[in-house]
């Protein structure tokens, strides 16, 4: 019988593709080495902007809609539904996973782990946790096992460590804060064997202040736009107000927030490379499990990519996106959206009654600058019916219970992101 893969499946919180991607990564040197022996996707596209559904849809290859989970709170997954965890360990491995943020058991995500571990914010990849974690894949984790390590020291507050302060390590505190992390991995990928597959991903990207003076005005502004919208001297969607001048993620759909990096790494079963072509965060399951040679049975909307690595064409699909829960508050602002075939972005706000609607012509106009929704009413019409077709206004999964409910908001408030 073959020996199975080991799976190290990486995802750093906040990690946009541009950060990535970008030519003159010297202060990466391990992530840039990993893509560039491995294969990556340029152009992977996020299905919401916050984390907890992003996990919800890569762990199950389903839209928020589909399974259950929207936001970091109210619902956890659909019972009936099946992760790709689960399906491992009835394979054979022993699967584990090493969390923090938001993501507490009550959503359900650590279903098909046979150990969670939860950790508190404070816990971070350079303390001792750090060290225990390297600990365990030289002797606890039984092979052939999956470890999912989620890293939240990009996600703010950033998190520097001395060798990386100066500007040798990015011009701002996230590319600063990015290169320490990159540090951790040298020390982390040692541990592992060669047959090892490893795969790094972003859950999203993120908006940056790119100097203490950025910072300051566009959190001014900002500050000011909530106040206006508040009181009612600003009538425009909140994400059309902050477009410009936003620090942090979830209020918006836009391609700074939703192209994510995807890279597969292992020297025997992935052939180096890389593609442009549009592909969507829960292609990431059948991906994996197509490398490894594992059939499920599943009824996902993911698609493997595993051709895109050799060589074949296949015909890729639109990428439904959201950006909806308590990050923003009013339902009114939540917005849903398509991205097709890298070529159009399609945005509207599904629970507004004025039809208000976006759209971007990609190949022309890749910072979305211009909507160019009037003059394209065919076009427009055309998205909204796709969008109308995949009824993705169900908004229930599992109603969490009231005690689940008390711990989550807890723990998002000690995160800042409830008042």
């Amino acid at each position: 019988m073959a020996k199975k893969q080991n799976i190290l499946l990486i995802i750093i919180d906040c990690l946009g593709a541009d950060f990535v991607y970008k030519k003159g990564n010297s202060y990466i040197p391990t992530i840039d080495k990993i893509k560039k022996e491995g294969f990556f996707f340029t152009n992977t596209i996020a299905t919401t902007t916050t984390t907890t559904p992003s996990f919800a849809s890569f762990l199950t290859g389903l839209y928020p809609f589909q399974n259950g989970v929207r936001s970091h709170s109210g619902y956890s997954l659909k019972k009936d539904i099946k992760t790709f965890p689960e399906i491992l360990k009835e394979n054979g491995y022993n699967t584990y996973a090493e969390v923090t943020g938001p993501l507490g058991k009550e959503i359900a995500l650590s279903k098909g782990f046979d150990k969670y571990n939860y950790r508190l914010k404070k816990e971070i990849i350079h303390s001792e946790f750090g060290n225990k974690l390297i600990e365990k894949l030289k002797n606890e984790y039984k092979s052939p096992w999956f470890l999912m390590l989620h890293i939240w020291s990009l996600h703010e507050p950033r998190i520097v460590i001395d060798q990386c302060r100066s500007k040798k390590y990015g011009n701002t505190k996230y590319g600063r804060a990015l290169a320490s992390i990159d540090v951790y991995l040298s020390r982390l990928l040692k541990e592992i064997d060669d047959d090892t597959l490893v795969i790094i991903i972003g859950d999203h990207g993120e908006y940056i202040a790119n100097s203490k003076i950025d910072k300051f005005w566009k959190t001014l502004r900002f500050r000011s736009f909530r106040i206006m919208k508040k009181i009612g001297l600003i009538k425009k969607p909140f994400a059309l107000g902050v477009k410009n001048f936003h620090i942090s993620h979830g209020y918006s759909v836009y391609d700074k927030l939703l192209r994510i990096p995807l890279i597969f790494y292992n020297k025997k079963l992935v052939k180096p490379g890389n593609t442009e072509k549009q592909v969507r965060q829960i292609d990431i399951f059948p991906t994996i499990f197509d490398i490894l040679k594992i059939e499920f049975k599943n009824e996902i909307e993911g698609i493997s990519l595993f051709p895109l690595i050799y060589g074949k064409d296949i015909k890729t699909k639109d990428a439904y996106v959201e950006a909806v829960g308590i990050v923003i508050p009013n339902k009114d602002e939540w917005l849903a959206g398509l991205r097709i075939d890298n070529k159009y972005k399609y945005i509207y706000y599904p629970f507004r009654k004025d039809n208000l609607e976006e759209l971007y012509d990609l190949e022309n106009d890749p910072q979305e600058n211009n909507n160019i929704a009037n003059q394209n009413k065919e076009l427009i019409k055309k998205f909204r019916k796709k969008i109308k077709g995949m009824k993705t206004e169900k908004l229930t999964g599992e109603k969490l219970s009231e005690e689940d409910q008390k711990r989550i908001t807890k723990r998002l408030k000690a995160l800042g992101y409830m008042d």
